[in-house]
């Protein structure tokens, strides 16, 4: 898939292959309102608050058919809104007590490079 990472790629795979084991089949040879039934599904079983796994279902699926050559408005996968949500940014006490928190040298260190470089955790 052209432009996706390998781990985008890894998770639309994982995605599209446990809605395969759920119906048997796959995915591309459902009818729309067993898609539209095992994204209800999803919604429920998977609440959580970026609602992670339900969107990785529904842009695997978007792939796949483009993949396929099906077009997803025939399908009709929901659309995913963005949220608006500004970042949580810390006042200049709390970065100073957070970056003297740590006891070793080099942890302090860690700290202030991935502040100051806006490192996320999982880089």
């Amino acid at each position: 898939m052209a432009g996706k990472s390998e781990s985008t790629f890894r998770n639309y795979s994982l995605h599209i292959a446990t809605m395969a084991l759920h119906f048997e089949r796959l995915p591309t040879l459902l009818e729309e309102d067993q898609i539209t039934d095992y994204l209800y599904l999803l919604q429920q079983q998977h609440n959580t608050p970026s609602r992670s796994y339900f969107k990785h279902t529904v842009y695997g699926l978007r792939a796949i058919f483009k993949i396929e050559g099906i077009k997803s408005c025939d399908i009709k996968l929901p659309s995913i809104k963005k949220s608006n949500k500004l970042p949580v940014v810390l006042s200049k006490e709390e970065v100073k007590s957070l970056l003297k928190a740590p006891e070793l040298l080099k942890h302090r260190i860690l700290l202030g490079l991935l502040y100051e470089c806006g490192l996320r955790c999982f880089e």
